[in-house]
Parts: C-alpha cells; structure tokens; sequence
C-alpha cells in the first residue's frame, strides 16, 4: 500500500531533526583564555542560609570531530564543566549540594539536593 504525501512529508521531516540533533553538542565550558587576558570572575548565587564547606569544580571534556579544516577534519575540544559546592545551613545544620553549570552564562544552581536523615539511624557516625 502506497503511502500519503503528508506521511511521507512527515517522516521526512523527522529524519531530519533527529539527524541535525545529532552534529548538535554541549559545550558549557567557559571559554578560552589567553595569557593576556584578563582574570575571569564570576559570581554564583548562594543563599546566605547556607556556609560554604568546600567547591569543586570538574569538567568531562570530549572532542568533536567535524568535516573542514585544512587537513580536511576539524577538531575542536568541548566538554561540560560543573561547579559543585558543599554546604551546610547555618542553623538547622543541614547538608547542600549545589551543582552550576554553564557559570559563563548562569549564576544560579541547575540542581539542588539536600541530604536529610533517616529516621532509625544515629545522626553522627
């Protein structure tokens, strides 16, 4: 059985977006510097509830391998790099993960997560 225009339309049209989303990656690293350049500074959006017991900043680093280039494939590196911060609220003592990513572009936090005890289970080791 044949099938109808705008099925075939449809489809074709799918195909495409799946495969541009495909070439399309993530890179939240901020961006390059020279030695010339100045200092990058940024800054993050803490609560003021929260103390800062320790940051840690990580990045998985990947290259993308496209066509062009002189030798005719370009690699560039990109990767998503993330700024984790440890904290505990100053007067309920509980404990914070606070993980940015993409600082060059976002000052708040993209998740959040509060560890909370159980009931049953001693509070110190």
């Amino acid at each position: 059985m044949p099938q109808q225009p705008f099925q075939v339309h449809v489809l074709g049209t799918l195909a495409a977006v799946m495969l541009a989303s495909c070439n399309r990656t993530i890179n939240t690293l901020p961006p390059t510097v020279t030695p010339t350049d100045p200092v990058q500074q940024y800054a993050l959006r803490i609560p003021d509830s929260l103390e800062i017991k320790a940051v840690d900043f990580d990045a998985a680093l990947y290259p993308n391998v496209s066509g062009g280039g002189s030798l005719g494939v370009d690699t560039k590196l990109g990767g998503r790099a993330f700024v984790k911060v440890y904290a505990v609220h100053r007067k309920t003592g509980e404990t914070y993960l606070l993980v940015f990513e993409d600082i060059a572009r976002r000052r708040d936090p993209v998740l959040v997560i509060r560890f909370a005890g159980t009931s049953g289970r001693a509070a110190d080791p």
